[in-house]
């Protein structure tokens, strides 16, 4: 049972507690059917939809407990309505999943607080993100509804969804501030200390942090300043009064001394710039941008705020240029702002201290942009964050705006991220014949125990194991057991069966002299299906007349007449667990590998509870020597499996979502797509300072 004896209070009454939920969830829907009419959507009967799928959503979700077996499947946008989807169903899919994503990112620390208040007022203190009644999931149930009363084939509904997602990424934010504030001002207090709700995601592993409510990344930044002042051994009461002053405006106002200094220190870094700029464009060898600068090396006195905002950058920087996830050409170009950013700390130290500071935002959206790119620097989307770089440079020397900027790494990453779903349609149709094949597999094998558990004839239990057996799959991968064609064959075995068994009565010998004829072709007809030639169906067509003659006579027989080929497979084999990875090759030829199941492996099928990887940057081990960095592209309705993908690659990965899931929770996998950069370096420079 979850401990609940540390959440705030919320309103002890029920009804109260019901009245607040209740206005949360009108202002939930009324402000998003708001934003969809604001997108284009006008039918009334396709908002009225979206209204009522939101709303139930709202309310299924805010009645789960945190004890139920599999909460998220609630939400599971692919589970709960689908067992096989159509291509468009698969593209859309992909699509919604992708845009949850986005709106999750972009519902940012908003999203975090309407989510820990959420978890005072249900009294759910162990809520994840993906059971959130306010969450993107309900929005995206209610995207489905609109897909499936919008009408229009697949590209008018993703250019409306293309839309709507702008339209929403603009505003969500703001909807959940007006949630946050509705919950606040009804006395919703958020969740303490180390109840914090997983929208506060690790840099490392984008997991739920510990400890303060705050992210961790913002604690980690917040010390690391603080050990840098110690080892500078600065004045603190200057640097903390400095930083508090100017955190909010940017524009701190300096006495004259302190104004010469900082000019004198611009000119300086400019100077430095210069020599750099000018050293790239003529071919002269310059100092690489991948170096960094200390506040010695700027003659800065270490008693200075200054000389700590310096210090923490060069930490930062040295550990982004020593990050894994990032390519050589990414820390270069990142590599290129930092000059820029030392200018902007003299007089800002916002940068240090507000998360969302355009800046920060930048280098942490360049990183996102060029995740699992090749090691060289001739990639199309280096180029483009190069020129990128090079305009954001010349706003943040003019102290204009990175809207510009961030807004083109945004539409890059879209872009990047849809051409390379695009790409992997044909591997997730492959992946789905296989898995359906392999559930095909399973339920022929059930259905042949039953079988050979009915006849004593070791000549039928040969012909149903090797060649009826193959039928049934046929049957079960076309339409499953409650199929037409499942059922005939399946009552073909039957009258098999009954046959061959000795015949007391005279009606039961009219039968079989009626049926023999009948049973015959539709034998036959099942194995045309399967391919078996007629000279290796001959020797079991002749032994079955046989048996059936002496059927007839009421006989039965005491030895085989003719032996049957021999057995070449154990039933079950083909769908046990494979010792290694499956290579399928889908219609175009291209690999994909197919890993194995977990040998202990006792998760359930079809979708896990948890957030859905699909649309996250995975790095994962491939083997014990490699590791990878892909696309989380799809994941399958049935097994729950991934899709991963990289066009650098040249083929596809599909991975048990246990092995991943497995992988993340031992750190031997990172979601490096929802890493904040900046953040982690923080991090990871406070862990190397304290080992010094």
């Amino acid at each position: 049972m979850s401990d609940q004896s540390h959440l705030p209070q919320a309103p002890e009454a029920s009804d109260d507690r019901f009245a607040i939920l209740c206005a949360s969830k009108e202002l939930f829907q009324r402000r998003l059917t708001d934003i969809i009419r604001q997108c284009g959507v006008r039918v009334p009967a396709v908002l009225a939809a979206f209204d009522q799928e939101v709303g139930a959503a709202h309310d299924e979700l805010a009645s789960a407990s945190d004890s139920d077996q599999d909460p998220d499947q609630l939400t599971n946008l692919t589970a709960s309505r689908l067992t096989l989807m159509s291509e468009e169903d698969l593209e859309l899919d992909i699509r919604i999943n992708a845009l949850i994503t986005r709106l999750r990112e972009t519902g940012g620390r908003n999203l975090w607080r309407c989510q820990s208040r959420y978890m005072t007022l249900l009294s759910r203190p162990a809520m994840s993100e993906t059971i959130n009644p306010v969450g993107p999931e309900a929005i995206g149930l209610g995207l489905w509804a609109i897909c499936r009363h919008a009408g229009g084939g697949l590209e008018p509904t993703l250019a409306l969804l293309d839309r709507l997602e702008q339209g929403l990424c603009q505003q969500i934010s703001g909807l959940y501030g007006e949630i946050d504030g509705l919950l606040a001002g009804h006395g919703i207090g958020p969740a303490p200390t180390g109840q914090n709700p997983s929208g506060g995601t690790d840099p490392r592993t984008g997991r739920a942090p510990s400890g303060d409510t705050l992210p961790a990344n913002a604690n980690a930044l917040s010390a690391l300043q603080q050990a840098v002042t110690q080892e500078l051994d600065a004045d603190r009461s200057t640097v903390l009064q400095f930083a508090h002053h100017t955190a909010g405006s940017g524009s701190p106002t300096l006495d004259a001394a302190a104004q010469i200094m900082l000019n004198h220190l611009s000119e300086r870094l400019t100077a430095l710039e210069n020599r750099s700029v000018s050293a790239s464009l003529d071919g002269t060898p310059a100092e690489s941008p991948l170096g960094t600068l200390r506040a010695k090396d700027l003659d800065v006195p270490l008693g200075r705020h200054e000389a700590v905002a310096f210090d923490t950058l060069a930490l930062i920087f040295e550990a982004l240029f020593d990050s894994d996830d990032l390519s050589d050409a990414i820390k270069e170009a990142i590599g290129r702002l930092q000059i820029p950013l030392l200018k902007v700390s003299i007089i800002d130290p916002a940068l240090l201290v507000n998360a969302q500071h355009p800046a920060r935002l930048l280098i942490n959206r360049m990183a996102r942009a060029g995740v699992g790119l090749p090691p060289g620097s001739n990639h199309p989307v280096c180029q483009r964050i190069r020129q990128l770089t090079a305009s954001a440079r010349l706003m943040l020397e003019q102290n204009g705006s990175l809207d510009p900027q961030l807004a083109e790494l945004d539409t890059l990453i879209r872009q990047r991220d849809h051409a390379i779903r695009e790409a992997v349609g044909t591997h997730v149709q492959t992946v789905l014949e296989h898995e359906n094949r392999q559930y095909a597999m399973l339920l022929a094998d059930h259905w042949l125990r039953l079988m050979r558990a009915r006849t004593g004839s070791p000549e039928i239990a040969s012909f149903l194991e090797q060649y009826w057996w193959r039928v049934m799959i046929a049957a079960a991968a076309e339409d499953g057991t409650q199929g037409k064609r499942w059922q005939e064959d399946s009552n073909t075995a039957d009258e098999l069966i009954w046959s061959v068994l000795p015949k007391q009565t005279a009606e039961e010998r009219k039968r079989l002299a009626g049926l023999a004829s009948s049973l015959l072709g539709r034998i036959s007809a099942g194995l045309d299906v399967i391919g078996v030639p007629v000279s290796e169906r001959k020797p079991f067509l002749d032994t079955l007349f046989d048996l059936q003659t002496t059927a007839l006579r009421n006989q039965t027989p005491t030895a085989p007449l003719r032996a049957a080929p021999a057995l070449e497979r154990q039933p079950g084999a083909e769908a046990s667990n494979p010792i290694a990875e499956i290579i399928l090759r889908e219609r175009h030829g291209q690999a994909i590998h197919y890993l194995p199941d977990p040998v202990d492996s006792k998760a359930p099928q079809g979708i896990p509870a948890g957030r859905s990887p699909v649309g996250d940057w995975l790095r994962f081990v491939v083997s014990s020597q490699e590791s990878s960095c892909g696309l989380c592209c799809w994941q399958s309705p049935a097994s729950g499996r991934v899709l991963l993908f990289n066009p650098e690659w040249g083929y596809a990965v599909a991975m048990p979502y246990t092995t991943l899931d497995q992988q993340i929770r031992s750190g031997h996998a990172r979601i490096v797509s929802r890493i904040a950069v900046f953040d982690a370096a923080a991090e990871r420079a406070l862990t190397l300072l304290k080992r010094r």
